[in-house]
C-alpha cells in the first residue's frame, strides 16, 4: 500500500493517557519479542536486531506502552525502502498491536507515528507490505488514506477479493498503478 502525505493529511496521533510513545532500546528484545509472538510474529535474535537496524531510521523503532504496568501494548517501525527501486518510499513496517489491548486504537496510533517521523525526516510517500488476509488491518490503512498499490500482476484479482471479503461493493478506490511516479525525499536525520 501506498500513503502520499503530500496530497493526503497525516493521521493524528491520539493515545490515551495511560499509554505512552517511546522507542525501544535492543536491551529489550525479549520484551519486544514476547510483543511479536502475541501477534505470532518470528522472534528475532539480536544478531537480526543488529541487522535490522541498518534498514529502519535511527530512533525509530516505536512502541506503545501501558504506563502502569510496563507492558508493551503496540508497535511500529519507520524504515528505508522495501524497493530498491523506489529509494524515495519511506515504510511503515512491523505494526503489532498485541490482543489484550485490540479495541484502544493502539496499532492506528502507533502507525501515525511512524508517519510523522517518516514525513519528519523527509520522505513524503510511504509504502507497507501486510498479508491479504489481516482485513482489520488493511481497513485501519485505508482508513488512514493509504491506497493499494498494484505493483504485481495478480494485486488487481488480489484487491477485489480483499474488497469482497471486506463487504466492499467493486474495487477498492484510488489504486495505484505498477509504475507510479513518487516524489524524491527531502531527507534529513535527526
Amino acid at each position: 500500500m501506498i500513503f502520499n502525505a503530500e496530497t493526503t493529511p497525516l493521521p493524528k496521533i491520539a493515545l490515551t493517557p495511560e499509554f505512552r510513545l517511546r522507542t525501544i532500546a535492543d536491551s529489550e528484545l525479549e520484551t519486544y519479542n514476547d510483543l511479536r509472538a502475541s501477534v505470532e510474529f518470528p522472534r528475532w535474535e539480536f544478531s537480526y536486531l543488529r541487522e535490522f537496524r541498518n534498514k529502519v531510521l535511527p530512533d525509530s523503532i516505536l512502541v506503545v506502552e501501558e504506563i502502569a504496568t510496563g507492558r508493551l501494548a503496540a508497535s511500529a517501525c519507520a524504515e528505508r525502502t522495501d524497493f530498491p527501486e523506489h529509494p524515495e518510499l519511506g515504510v511503515l513496517g512491523w505494526v503489532i498491536n498485541h490482543p489484550d489491548f485490540r479495541g484502544k486504537r493502539l496499532g492506528r496510533s502507533v502507525s501515525a507515528a511512524v508517519m510523522h517521523r517518516l514525513y519528519a525526516v523527509g520522505y513524503r510517500n510511504f509504502s507497507l507490505l501486510t498479508q491479504d488476509f489481516r482485513l482489520p488491518a488493511l481497513h485501519v490503512y485505508l482508513d488512514m488514506g493509504w491506497k493499494p498499490w498494484l505493483y504485481k500482476e495478480d494485486m488487481r484479482e488480489r484487491w477485489r477479493m480483499i474488497a469482497k471479503n471486506m463487504g466492499l461493493k467493486g474495487e477498492i478506490p484510488g489504486c495505484l498503478p505498477e509504475n507510479p511516479e513518487f516524489l524524491p525525499p527531502r531527507l534529513t536525520f535527526r
